[in-house]
């Protein structure tokens, strides 16, 4: 039993019955907010949403884990909510164990890859990239994954970090404008690269996952759903500025190579230009869901907007999952899963008010389902929580 969530037999045996589309007793929801009567520090709060610990101090693992361990006292895995740790070193630092050296941008909280290379130089960079304990950033990752999966235990889970996709770390080396001109001038040499990132990206995660599996309890990613068996999101975001016979050329191989390499895979479909491939990722067989995110441009519905219940439907009636993120609109819970099949739908909710949370989720899971006075149920709450404590 996980010291953080008495739970977590039951909850991983939900995630078993989802990956399935089966349901064991309820539909499954993942939901983190403060234990009642608890009330958490602004720091602690963002400590424990600090993705970005790492990328302020490569090796400060213990300093991260104690962040997160101290908050998570505190609060409540709700749910299908497993307690994991995410070792974040940016979206693709696959690029830096491949050679290139990644920058942190404290103003925007990202990290930044880029390495300038001539298509001359590119492919033998990419050769030369030897994953062992000679290269930096493979030493790197596969030491602080040691380190965070023996402390972790069976307590909480330890996260793959988060790889990137393939034409992505790709553009890290020629840019995207020049990756989008060698695709048309030079395809030969752009399909030896991706062949070499493909092996090597699957290899990295092989070599981290079995770290993780030898101290562990099953699989996580960046984007927190368990699974027993190996998974993990993939993504191709340069796919944004490619046309549909561009992304079947050089982008779908290398999708359909990742999801065959895996147990399970959720395709991040990440924004609007990207959008247009929903059809081609919903017929490949080893996609099993697809995590829609809007993005946020100005004029875009966030995810919990009617407008992309189509979207939704078109998933699921391919016969794959939908995960969706609703930290900005709880109150549409219960009317997710009424309007979608909850066999197929897993919904993530963070809160930093638990009587809000409880207000607002469905009363499959034991909330008020977002009916009556909001008002007079936390005044009903409050005077429990007092009655309680004298």
């Amino acid at each position: 039993m996980s010291c953080f969530k008495e739970d977590i037999k039951e909850a991983k045996e939900r995630w078993n019955a989802w990956w399935d589309h089966e349901l064991i007793d309820r539909p499954c929801l993942a939901y983190w907010a403060p234990l009642p009567m608890q009330k958490l520090t602004v720091k602690e709060v963002n400590d424990f949403f600090d993705f970005w610990c790492l990328a302020n101090n490569w090796d400060a693992i213990d300093q991260c884990m104690d962040n997160f361990i101290n908050t998570s006292k505190k609060v409540e895995y709700g749910g299908e909510f497993i307690p994991r740790f995410f070792p974040n070193y940016g979206p693709g630092i696959m690029a830096s164990v491949l050679g290139v050296e990644p920058v942190y941008k404290e103003n925007v909280k990202t990290i930044w890859f880029s390495r300038p290379t001539s298509i001359n130089e590119i492919v033998p960079l990419l050769e030369s990239a030897e994953l062992n304990n000679n290269n930096p950033w493979y030493e790197r990752l596969t030491r602080i994954t040691e380190i965070a999966a023996r402390r972790a235990g069976k307590d909480f889970c330890i996260t793959m970090t988060d790889l990137g996709g393939v034409l992505d770390i790709l553009s890290s080396f020629l840019g995207p404008e020049k990756l989008i001109l060698y695709m048309k001038r030079q395809p030969d040499i752009i399909d030896t690269c991706r062949e070499i990132i493909l092996e090597k990206l699957l290899k990295m995660y092989d070599d981290l996952q079995a770290i993780i599996d030898h101290h562990g309890d099953g699989c996580m990613s960046w984007m927190p759903l368990w699974s027993s068996k190996r998974w993990y999101p993939i993504q191709c975001d340069f796919s944004a500025m490619l046309n549909p016979k561009w992304f079947q050329r050089f982008a779908l191989p290398d999708i359909i190579a990742q999801a065959e390499h895996l147990d399970y895979a959720i395709y991040h479909l990440d924004g609007p230009l990207a959008l247009k491939f929903l059809e081609e990722i919903l017929n490949i067989p080893s996609i099993t869901g697809i995590q829609w995110v809007p993005g946020n441009n100005t004029g875009i519905e966030p995810s919990s907007d009617d407008r992309w219940m189509l979207v939704y439907k078109k998933v699921q009636a391919a016969g794959k999952s939908v995960v969706i993120d609703l930290f900005e609109n709880p109150k549409v819970l219960t009317h997710f899963y009424t309007a979608l099949d909850p066999k197929k739908l897993w919904i993530m909710l963070f809160s930093t008010d638990s009587i809000r949370m409880q207000f607002s989720l469905p009363k499959f899971i034991g909330g008020q389902g977002g009916e009556g006075n909001y008002r007079q149920f936390r005044l009903k709450v409050k005077k429990e929580w007092k009655s309680q404590e004298t």
